[in-house]
């Protein structure tokens, strides 16, 4: 399976993504008629369409579309995982030294902080 990471995780393999999926052409989508696809989707059904014979849309359910959203969750927080342990070098900077590091007195960011929680009424 061949993928690239960016923001999202995009596999270039449709047959790997959706081996089970029907796939039709946006001609024979509109034979089928929408609410007739929208019932087999809901029902599990994952449908590819393509145009000229390349993919142009997929057309699945809920449920499938919530556990893509849960598994790509999942895959963005192992890579953050993993590229912190492939990266850390024991080294730990103090939060203080970061506030330093870009121009700003801790201390008084602390101060202005208090001063709009307090004038907030939280």
């Amino acid at each position: 399976m061949l993928a690239i990471y960016t923001e999202t995780c995009t596999v270039l393999d449709m047959e790997t993504l959706l081996p089970f999926a029907e796939t039709f052409s946006v001609t024979e989508a509109v034979e089928r008629g929408l609410p007739s696809v929208v019932r087999s989707a809901s029902a599990g059904t994952d449908f590819v369409i393509e145009r000229h014979g390349k993919p142009q849309a997929v057309i699945i359910g809920i449920e499938r579309i919530t556990k893509i959203e849960e598994l790509e969750r999942d895959l963005q927080s192992a890579v953050l995982v993993l590229s912190r342990v492939a990266t850390d070098n024991g080294n730990r900077t103090d939060i203080d030294t970061v506030i330093k590091s870009f121009g700003f007195d801790p201390a008084e960011l602390r101060t202005e902080a208090a001063a709009e929680f307090a004038a907030s009424g939280k």
